[in-house]
């Protein structure tokens, strides 16, 4: 950093043009003039430089974001056993007729990342994701697995499904279903968390997930995985998000660094996640995430 200059992640201001969307890239309005202030990248760009293979990772985002424009792609920055993660979600949901591909990011960054294409044209998503992190780094950029999302028709509630496509064309795997449920839903959440393989009191298990403080948000989605189940909070304001960051333990410095501009990000609402298992007959939290666009 050039001495006497902002870092990076404090020169993220919006402009009075920029769009609003949430981590499914649906567009909401601001709850607060927000023009001058901190980009929802800015937590992002701050986030990277605690994390390993920091300067790899900050060029790589920049590498998405020139070939795909600003605003396109969603970040989900993620604390797992102390240790910091980051994945990129890209979404088009026009499906098959999708002008952002797999391929088309290939061709973008340049060749800073690869992606396997074993997701063909074929397959109707609208969304995939990948991790970055330092093993990417060390391969040069390639990827050996992507995160692909589809629909699930026939659902009573908005849902769909994941699969993890590697470089073996018939190696495809399903990794989890979700569900969206509207926040004002209560009824409706809680019997979906109960509905649980998990050998633990079902009001108690409710309780412990599904905090009263994030639950006055747009939509909460439940996620179940292959070895966790996961709770999302959709367009949490500013407030929500801190307690979140206590809830979850997460680093003190980045905790601050939310606190310290709490004013120049109360314009945003925020997505985040928590995965969850039972371990002894004792709900375990396992991971949590903090989702934005840059």
């Amino acid at each position: 950093m050039t001495a006497g200059r902002e870092p990076d992640f404090l020169q993220e201001r919006m402009r009075p043009e920029d769009p609003y969307f949430n981590y499914c890239y649906w567009s909401y309005e601001p709850v607060a003039p927000g023009a001058g202030k901190l980009r929802p990248s800015s937590l992002l760009f701050y986030a990277i430089t605690q994390m390993p293979e920091s300067e790899w990772l900050r060029e790589t985002v920049r590498s998405i974001q020139a070939g795909l424009g600003d605003f396109r792609s969603v970040y989900g920055i993620k604390q797992a056993d102390g240790r910091w993660d980051l994945e990129v979600y890209l979404y088009d949901y026009r499906r098959q007729e999708r002008a952002l591909s797999i391929e088309r990011v290939n061709a973008s960054c340049g060749g800073d990342i690869q992606l396997p294409t074993t997701a063909g044209p074929h397959v109707p998503y609208f969304m995939f994701s990948f991790d970055l992190n330092a093993s990417v780094a060390a391969a040069g950029g390639r990827i050996d697995r992507v995160h692909v999302y589809v629909g699930n028709p026939g659902s009573s509630v908005s849902s769909g499904i994941s699969y993890g496509f590697t470089r073996e064309p018939d190696a495809a795997e399903m990794e989890n279903f979700y569900f969206f449920f509207d926040a004002a839903d209560g009824d409706a959440i809680e019997e979906k968390v109960r509905c649980a393989a998990f050998l633990h009191d079902a009001d108690d298990l409710a309780a412990l997930v599904l905090r009263e403080e994030l639950r006055t948000c747009r939509t909460i989605c439940l996620a179940n995985k292959r070895t966790t189940n996961t709770v999302y909070y959709s367009e949490v304001n500013v407030r929500q998000l801190l307690f979140f960051l206590e809830w979850q333990q997460y680093p003190s410095e980045f905790v601050g660094f939310v606190r310290q501009h709490q004013g120049e990000l109360d314009h945003l609402l925020y997505d985040v996640g928590v995965d969850y298992r039972i371990r002894n007959g004792r709900v375990e939290f396992v991971k949590s995430g903090i989702y934005g666009v840059f």
